[in-house]
């Protein structure tokens, strides 16, 4: 599944420039992705401690790390390649916005089932027999201790 890439149609559409852009090539995210949202959806705040005064502490808004792992994982929109700047996700119709994020979780789900299959196909085959006293499986005594 590495390296897939979905075409999506916008609904509205975003206007860059002069031009009206519908169509959308979304990819994977990656790891990278991942961690490069999560520190770009950091914000340094004040908050109360324990003494009734304040103490800097960095939040982290899941929103916000949603949309900057989605900006990251447009390839292109119509002729202007990715990722997709935040001033124009803010352009982005409602509408829009959940059909690429509907998108790119479909992506993420696709890439997930295919790494458990991937996980549960791993080790013995079934031609494989489990080990027992009474088999021989390599360097075991006849107490069955290897």
């Amino acid at each position: 599944m590495a390296g897939t890439k979905l075409p999506v149609t916008l609904i509205h559409g975003l206007k860059i420039g002069e031009t009206e852009c519908k169509d959308v090539v979304l990819r994977e995210a990656t790891a990278g992705d991942v961690l490069d949202a999560q520190e770009a959806a950091e914000r340094l705040m004040m908050v109360p401690n324990g003494d009734g005064g304040f103490e800097p502490m960095l939040v982290v808004s899941p929103s916000r790390v949603g949309v900057e792992v989605l900006r990251r994982q447009i390839v292109s929109i119509g002729d202007v390649s990715g990722p997709l700047d935040l001033k124009l996700m803010h352009r982005l119709h409602p509408e829009d916005l959940n059909r690429l994020l509907a998108k790119s979780e479909q992506l993420d789900g696709a890439a997930v089932a295919q790494t458990q299959e991937g996980a549960t196909q791993r080790g013995r085959g079934d031609s494989d027999r489990p080990a027992s006293n009474e088999a021989d499986v390599g360097d075991r005594d006849t107490h069955g201790v290897e």
